[in-house]
């Protein structure tokens, strides 16, 4: 994989990373977390927070150790190329499973909440057609593009969450740790997975950002980084008070709390915001991850062309967006289960484990 011909600036960078964290996150994890935690999701966010940014630490660590390589690349160097192949069977997996659910929970908001004369699989096709077509245009156009993006999303859900304050309860956040650590300990392996530890995967994108200084560069991310963990934290807490234990049985949590909204006759029927939050959040998730499989199999295959592999791994996410899931419940036991315990037994533990091997080499260097 070559990133000579397409840079991007530490800001755009951040951009991008605060847009993977957030994207449909900010709608779907207040959800799963209040269903595990209770009242204390919020607090699961939080201990989540600190395990992503360690997580991105180690990421960054990595990047300026191996000369701004990638994942691949510097595993590669670490454990040779046998070991890489076999380490990356299950990196492949992860990513195809991560397109094709952030597609289909596409198909699935428009056939539950608006459409639902309308067979999913016309939204799973356009929604990896338009992904295909920005990851083919290029890093340096998605990333311009992704920043406007990103502030409609962040706009129109602060301005939902606000608008909100109304019908909040504080007192539904009390009292803490009700039923003990273990509903926190697994609203926490939920969010550490997703998707906090997911940016193990975004070291595959650092390659493509210009030279520059390693600190400003390190700044800037974990700025976006808090950033995301801000606003994945407000949007978790307005669940809770609004919605109390109840906010468990909401899908689209933000959703349901807009449709709350009834100020006078000035605001009302303002979910609409939230559903286009929500579509350009997984659209931009979707183009990234797809990217970032993409350069996962440019650079175990050494092919020179970075665009000839799109489209076929398009196609293969539509597939398994109409497939792969039997029921919402399937859905639900897949996405909020299988998928975090995956990025943090394979995604995860391998950025700690090439740290590791890292650190040793860089001591063993130095000592001698």
């Amino acid at each position: 994989m070559s990133s000579q011909h397409s840079t991007i600036t530490i800001t755009q960078l951040a951009c991008l990373l605060s847009a993977y964290s957030i994207g449909s996150a900010i709608v779907f994890i207040p959800n799963p977390l209040t269903a595990a935690a209770g009242n204390d999701a919020w607090l699961c966010v939080i201990f989540a927070y600190g395990f992503g940014m360690l997580v991105l630490a180690c990421v960054l660590y990595l990047h300026s150790k191996h000369n701004s390589q990638n994942l691949i690349a510097y595993c590669r160097a670490l454990i040779g190329n046998p070991l890489t192949l076999l380490v990356s069977i299950p990196i492949v997996c992860m990513l195809f499973f991560a397109i094709s659910a952030i597609n289909s929970s596409i198909g699935d908001f428009f056939t539950t909440v608006m459409m639902d004369q309308t067979p999913p699989y016309v939204f799973h096709s356009i929604g990896m057609i338009l992904a295909a077509l920005t990851s083919r245009a290029g890093i340096k156009i998605a990333a311009r593009m992704f920043l406007l993006l990103l502030v409609i999303l962040i706009l129109f859900s602060i301005t939902v969450i606000l608008l909100a304050i109304p019908v909040y309860h504080p007192s539904y956040l009390l009292p803490f740790f009700d039923h003990g650590f273990k509903p926190v300990t697994h609203g926490f392996f939920i969010a550490a997975g997703f998707p906090f530890g997911e940016v193990c995967l975004f070291s595959m994108l650092l390659p493509f950002v210009s030279r520059s200084s390693q600190q400003e560069l390190n700044k800037k991310l974990y700025l976006a980084f808090s950033f995301t963990g801000f606003m994945l934290f407000i949007s978790t807490i307005s669940a809770t008070m609004a919605f109390g234990p109840a906010a468990g049985f909401f899908n689209y949590s933000l959703y349901r709390l807009a449709i709350e909204i009834r100020i006078a006759e000035l605001f009302q029927r303002v979910e609409a915001v939230i559903g286009i939050a929500l579509i350009l959040g997984s659209y931009m998730k979707a183009t990234l991850l797809l990217m970032i499989l993409n350069y996962v199999f440019i650079e175990l295959l050494r092919i020179k062309d970075d665009k000839i592999l799109l489209y076929p791994l398009a196609l293969i996410c539509i597939f398994l967006s109409a497939t792969m899931f039997k029921s919402p419940a399937d859905f639900q036991e897949q996405v909020y289960l299988i998928w975090p315990f995956s990025v943090l037994a394979i995604g995860c533990m391998l950025i700690f484990s090439l740290t590791i091997i890292t650190w040793i080499k860089n001591k063993i260097s130095i000592d001698k």
